[in-house]
């Protein structure tokens, strides 16, 4: 055996092919820029500071904002807007839940909802 044979050998899978890389698509899987518009959502994220007690009048005041911006958008989209107060105060309803809109998992959605308050306070 040659020095190569070894280490393809050792990076076999148990079928005896190489690993496939992370970034493999699946037969019949199209790659992402090659969807045409009306098949792709875009998704728009706010992170966005409000008073502690008036969550309710920013969360409006963003939605006017987006607005034109989200008519000029052809196909699908989505606005997620994500409110924490100045306080560092995060709100279930406008914080957390948002963020969990956007495919994350209860465990990551903590996680980043911690380092926003921590961004936000500091």
């Amino acid at each position: 055996m040659g020095g190569g044979e070894g280490s393809l050998a050792a990076a076999t899978v148990a079928g005896g092919r190489p690993p496939s890389p992370a970034t493999a698509y699946q037969p019949g899987q199209t790659h992402p820029e090659n969807l045409p518009w009306q098949h792709r959502t875009t998704n728009l994220i706010e992170i966005k500071y409000c008073e502690d007690t008036h969550p309710e009048q920013q969360l409006q005041a963003a939605h006017a904002q987006h607005g034109h911006l989200r008519r000029s958008i052809a196909g699908d989209h989505v606005l997620h807007i994500s409110l924490l107060g100045l306080g560092g105060v995060i709100y279930i309803p406008h914080t957390l839940v948002p963020l969990k809109s956007l495919g994350l998992d209860s465990q990551r959605v903590k996680k980043l909802a911690l380092k926003l308050h921590a961004h936000s306070v500091h």
